[in-house]
């Protein structure tokens, strides 16, 4: 079975607030009505909506979206429950849910994490969130793990967290939704990124294939 992880884009799709991110924009260039074919140009930032990040993002001289190692951002994939762990400390800690869950990830695994922020998409309650600590990318590292994704808008604003993952060579998968049916599954997922010569990010389709 697919799953689409993904938030469907339009000209109302909220940008980063504070962010000085102009909404997306869309026109016809041609469309039925003048001519047998439609044709559009659309202009957006590179993190809107669901999207990934490429080490360039945070990392000055990192790999662009033309650059990565495209497994980073596709294969197998564990979806692990964050919410009992959403209100501990100042920053998210994935120390105890990846404890927790130990024996169901495997190493090369993408870390997807449902926080349950994917409910608060379209309003701006969704830019209300907590960082990841720094320590992000040294546990992903410690579990043999190659990413991590989320239904959360951003991993960080700080770019601690940004860091810590990008510069290990890892994937960050941001504004996933429909992760609840996946929780305690693993599936094969995919996220990967428009080849931009200068890419710092991208969106994406993402969907996930699990056995049922």
């Amino acid at each position: 079975m697919i799953h689409d992880l993904t938030i469907t884009l339009d000209e109302n799709t909220l940008p980063f607030p504070d962010s000085g991110d102009p909404h997306m924009t869309w026109k016809h260039l041609v469309d039925h009505n003048v001519y047998k074919c439609q044709v559009s140009l659309f202009s957006m930032v590179t993190h809107l909506g669901t999207h990934v990040d490429a080490p360039l993002h945070y990392c000055k001289g990192g790999k662009t979206t033309a650059e990565i190692d495209l497994s980073a951002y596709a294969g197998q994939a564990v979806c692990l429950d964050m919410t009992p762990y959403m209100d501990q400390g100042d920053e998210l800690d994935i120390t105890a849910v990846m404890e927790k869950n130990k024996d169901l990830i495997q190493k090369g695994d993408i870390i997807v994490l449902y926080t349950g922020y994917e409910n608060l998409v379209g309003k701006m309650e969704y830019f209300d969130y907590k960082d990841f600590n720094g320590n992000t990318g040294e546990i992903l590292e410690k579990y043999g793990c190659k990413g991590i994704g989320f239904d959360m808008s951003s991993i960080d604003r700080s770019g601690r967290a940004h860091q810590s993952v990008l510069s290990r060579g890892m994937s960050i998968i941001e504004s996933l939704i429909n992760l609840k049916p996946l929780v305690g599954k693993r599936f094969y997922l995919s996220a990967v990124p428009l080849k931009f010569a200068d890419g710092d990010g991208s969106p994406v389709r993402a969907y996930a294939v699990t056995d049922d």
